[in-house]
């Protein structure tokens, strides 16, 4: 099975999607999120790793990993309420997320 690697640099944190293609499934898709980022207290990686690719079981994620997953998420165009179901929120929480960063100019 052919594995390419495409890099995904995010503010925070690096991430990067795996595509592998296999003809007698469907090409699955995940995210690794680098682990080596320093200066964000509070951030578990490994944890919006998980959340971003679906593992269970899902661990809950504090306020900045919730954002960092959704941010994630949105750029692997999931809809918002996929989102807010890995997250354990509401779909009106990612919505006012996406507006926010679409004010900030970040736009995802």
């Amino acid at each position: 099975m052919p594995i390419t690697s495409v890099p995904r640099p995010h503010a925070v944190a690096s991430a990067y999607v795996i595509r592998g293609t296999d003809p007698a499934r469907e090409p699955t898709r995940r995210f690794y999120v680098s682990t080596t980022a320093t200066g964000v207290p509070g951030v578990d990686f490994l944890a919006v790793e998980r959340v971003v690719n679906g593992d269970l079981p899902l661990p809950t994620l504090n306020e900045a990993e919730q954002e960092l997953a959704a941010r994630l998420m949105t750029r692997a165009e999931l809809t918002a309420n996929e989102i807010a179901e890995r997250l354990r929120v509401e779909p009106r929480t990612v919505a006012r997320w996406r507006a926010a960063w679409k004010r900030e100019g970040e736009g995802s």
